[in-house]
């Protein structure tokens, strides 16, 4: 009797908390591309976790030539909002990490549209210019680049 109290008492808890954070986290897919100097092209698993205002991506580049590289992404989207019907934009700083043989550190900041063509799915797409702060030479204040990204989210 104890064991079906506390089973139903957990359950009880754990429904509670998911509907209280409806919509807070979300995972997927997103195709990141180098439009000038800057991360390579990679296939990123984006994700936003509750109650954590940063949007992320984690990836990996596995080039047919040359040497495999990981890329970290973070953005904060500080300003947001509905543009027309089901298609909203974002924008805010962000940071990117790039390690292969070498590291590279930078920021940047992407402007993006995204749209919910059926709730909880997200398509988005964003292009985000972008400035290499630490590369394989050292500081070297400014390296412009230009990334651009697309893909999908589901959030729960």
């Amino acid at each position: 009797m104890k064991g079906k109290v506390l089973i139903l008492a957990l359950g009880l808890t754990l429904f509670t908390a998911f509907n209280a954070s409806a919509f807070t986290a979300a995972v997927g897919g997103e195709y990141s591309l180098k439009l000038a100097d800057g991360l390579p092209n990679s296939a990123l698993l984006s994700f936003r976790l509750p109650k954590f205002p940063a949007v992320f991506g984690l990836g990996l580049t596995l080039p047919t030539v040359g040497d495999a590289s990981m890329v970290l992404l973070a953005d904060w989207w500080l300003a947001k909002g509905n543009l027309v019907s089901f298609v909203n934009y974002y924008v805010g700083p962000g940071a990117f990490l790039g390690i292969s043989r070498t590291a590279t550190l930078g920021v940047r900041v992407p402007v993006g549209l995204n749209a919910y063509p059926i709730k909880p799915l997200e398509l988005f797409v964003e292009l985000a210019p972008a400035m290499t702060i630490i590369d394989t030479t050292g500081v070297s204040i400014p390296q412009w680049g230009l990334q651009a990204g697309f893909g999908f989210r589901f959030w729960f």
